[in-house]
């Protein structure tokens, strides 16, 4: 995994490399093994190496002169069907001077142009510059693992980054919040709209997409995929089966690794599949698990978290008898690293849920691992959340994991927007994205209302959550693997019915991820197989809270504080005097509670503080 840049500039040539080697400085976390640029005429590209597959052979920007032209690649990602792209281009005549899938990808863009994005199975993004027709292609994967950002200039110039730090470093790109941005941050936050971001005029090339930038057309933009709707009549142990093998073929593609492969075990049905699977193709795994101290004193059982991890970690410790470590966070660490993982966002996220799995990967990172899989990505395309089933979640007019649109109202100043403002930007937003399902049967309304959650989550739900792990790993230098976002998976899954899904054709009552437990109920212990769906787990400790209201009183108390030109102070000390208790609504449903809107606020007024953006409402 990497980071890159480059810009393009509309009329002058690039004299110098400072400008680039500024904006790799600024990602090199991401890289921190080899940084290098390129620079013809007026296009700089730059790269920063996290080397994984063929250390000594795979720096970048790569490139290649052929047939009289020159391409050159930079490229952030992992490719799992590389042996047969690359047999494939050597039966086409293509020589390879290294085993890196990044050759591949360069070597299928000069034979397929554009078509070749639809031949990668992968999590990548990447730019390719093509000299002598003199432009930029871009391309970020299927379900927006990778991260790629854009931005034009007041004078033209063409700025991408893997991170908006890098877009920023260039010298005329502004840190500007508009009033469309104010809505953002407060109406879908820690979301954000596909394509968008929290800055003015700062977007992101959307998961599925490629684009094309050339001085006389500028950016036009393309979806090579999406969840498409299609029939499909399989029966529901064809479905098990199948399930079975995308999942197991999927998980063991991405073993494939040059450095010691680690993995992320939280006890529950997704992480435990993925390590049981990497442990019988690994002689040796190491896994990891994440706790809070005096958890097991402070935890209180709840309808969302019935359970504790560690309880379920040890029975797949034990099962698989595994070489297992556990961090213990403390919660004066967890609200310093508050502010580290807005830097590693580069805009307010999920408070100490990011906090949290920075402090993770942090771990694992000095543990010696540059590679981990994760199980996320499971539960968005297995139905393995409440509002896939729950009625008055699926009906609500906002989004089903936040019906927090009284709260997020309530926190803004009331002069800023118009009255009901925010919320109809929440409920547009929505309506927006749910304009591209499509369905078969519209006399179905079961079927149909589930598929529109079910794109709604994937678009959504799990972007922030995706974002969030690749900006907290790679931050720490580390590369996290999801190998339930093989496209394969989600396309298939997505066209089974729901109620199959939800495993009514047997229960009376809804089962979260019904087929894939019973896709892999005979490898795995029965308590981890028909565990409930637990969320990443947070501190339940009164010491957190503590820290969190002492902190928002103390930036609310401050005159010079920048939040305070765009919050109801009123409101936030009358939720404070009472330790929350007038709230009726989390912010972001069981993940965001009280302590977390908290939190939240105080990574506002720490973004607003470090990245000084220019308020324009």
């Amino acid at each position: 995994m990497c980071g890159f840049c480059g810009y393009v500039n509309k009329e002058k040539n690039i004299k110098t490399d400072e400008i680039i080697l500024q904006m790799i400085d600024k990602i090199k976390k991401r890289g921190p093994n080899f940084q290098d640029t390129f620079i013809h005429n007026n296009t700089a590209l730059g790269h920063a190496r996290l080397s994984i597959i063929d250390v000594k052979n795979g720096n970048q920007p790569m490139i290649k002169d052929i047939d009289n032209n020159r391409y050159v690649i930079v490229y952030n990602g992992e490719l799992y069907n590389t042996k047969e792209l690359r047999d494939n281009l050597i039966s086409k005549g293509y020589n390879f001077s290294t085993t890196c899938d990044t050759e591949v990808v360069l070597n299928l863009f000069i034979e397929y142009d554009k078509d070749s994005v639809n031949m990668l199975n992968g999590i990548f993004a990447f730019a390719i510059y093509d000299k002598n027709n003199d432009y930029i292609f871009l391309a970020r994967d299927r379900l927006g693992i990778k991260p790629l950002f854009y931005t034009f200039s007041k004078n033209g110039t063409f700025v991408f980054s893997s991170e908006i730090k890098g877009l920023l470093e260039h010298p005329e790109i502004e840190a500007i919040v508009d009033k469309t941005c104010l809505m953002e941050i407060f109406g879908v936050g820690p979301s954000h709209s596909p394509g968008r971001t929290f800055f003015k005029d700062i977007f992101e090339i959307e998961p599925g997409f490629i684009g094309i930038y050339t001085k006389q057309n500028g950016l036009l933009k393309d979806r090579y995929w999406d969840l498409i709707t299609k029939e499909c009549n399989d029966t529901q142990e064809e479905a098990i089966n199948q399930i079975h093998y995308l999942v197991t073929d999927a998980t063991k593609r991405q073993l494939v690794s040059d450095v010691g492969i680690s993995s992320m075990l939280s006890g529950g049905l997704d992480s435990s599949i993925l390590t049981k699977i990497a442990h019988d193709n690994i002689n040796d795994i190491t896994t990891f698990s994440i706790d809070f101290k005096d958890n097991d004193k402070n935890f209180t059982a709840n309808s969302y978290q019935m359970t504790k991890d560690s309880d379920y970690v040890k029975i797949m410790k034990n099962y698989l008898n595994t070489n297992h470590k556990t961090i213990k966070i403390d919660n004066e660490e967890l609200f310093n690293l508050l502010k580290d993982s807005v830097i590693a966002r580069d805009m307010p996220g999920m408070a100490d849920i990011d906090s949290s799995m920075f402090a993770f990967c942090k771990y694992i990172n000095e543990n010696n691992f540059k590679v981990c899989l994760s199980g996320e990505c499971s539960d968005e395309i297995f139905g393995g959340y409440p509002w896939f089933y729950k009625e008055h979640l699926m009906k609500n007019k906002g989004f089903p994991w936040a019906l927090s649109e009284n709260l997020r109202s309530s926190l803004l100043k009331p002069e800023l927007l118009k009255t009901n403002e925010l919320k109809e930007y929440i409920y547009l937003s929505k309506e927006k994205t749910l304009k591209n399902v499509e369905v078969l049967d519209k006399n179905d309304i079961y079927e149909n209302r589930y598929k529109k959650i079910n794109y709604l989550t994937v678009k959504w739900f799990m972007n922030t959550l995706v974002e969030r792990t690749d900006r907290m790993s790679m931050s720490n230098s580390l590369e996290v693997r999801v190998p339930f976002a093989d496209h394969r998976i989600f396309e298939y899954v997505y066209n089974l019915p729901a109620k199959m899904k939800l495993g009514l054709y047997e229960n009376k009552m809804p089962v979260e991820k019904f087929l894939l437990r019973k896709a892999f109920e005979n490898e795995l212990p029965e308590d981890i197989v028909y565990r409930k769906k637990s969320p990443f787990p947070k501190t339940y400790d009164p010491i957190y809270l503590n820290l969190v209201e002492n902190k928002i009183k103390e930036i609310i108390n401050n005159k010079h504080s920048k939040i305070c030109e765009l919050v109801n102070i009123d409101f936030i000390k009358e939720m404070l005097n009472i330790h929350g208790e007038n709230l009726t609504e989390n912010l972001f449903g069981q993940l965001m509670t009280y302590p977390q809107t908290l939190a939240y606020l105080i990574q506002i007024e720490m973004w607003l503080d470090i990245y000084n953006p220019k308020i324009d409402i």
